[in-house]
């Protein structure tokens, strides 16, 4: 691994940034391994189970994610048989299955295992303040 005390890399935020996600993903995507799922399925599932007949767009916006990628990720958890689609006119609508609700309230917990693991790491006030700050970068840069 390159020295982040490098020039290039030190205080660099794009670095920085997406080496924090991809250390952070990576503790996400093993907890998450064992459903055999990934983090982004992971979430989309329990926003979809949160907000039953969610649309495909309103979760390519709460995740952050493309609406072709969204597609992806639901196809791929509807063949699991833990959503359905609904479709009428033009809107489509996703909702979970009785087993993605089960699921989803499996990876509810899994998901406070992992955050917790997170805090107890770096300090629950640091994974707040961080996640403030990230928060608002994110809606600046929008």
């Amino acid at each position: 691994m390159p020295d982040i005390h490098d020039e290039m890399l030190s205080g660099n935020l794009i670095f920085l940034t997406s080496a924090l996600s991809r250390q952070l993903s990576r503790e996400a995507d093993e907890a998450f391994a064992a459903v055999g799922l990934s983090t982004s399925h992971a979430l989309l599932l329990m926003l979809a189970q949160r907000n039953p007949g969610i649309q495909p767009g309103s979760l390519a916006e709460a995740l952050s994610l493309k609406p072709s990628t969204i597609t992806r990720l639901v196809q791929k958890i509807e063949r699991r048989g833990l959503v359905w689609r609904k479709s009428k006119g033009r809107a489509t609508a996703v909702i979970c299955t009785e087993e993605g609700e089960k699921l989803a309230e499996q990876l509810e917990e899994t998901w406070e295992r992992v955050l917790n693991q997170i805090k107890e790491q770096l300090g629950e006030r640091y994974v707040e303040v961080l996640s403030e700050m990230i928060e608002k970068a994110m809606e600046e840069l929008v």
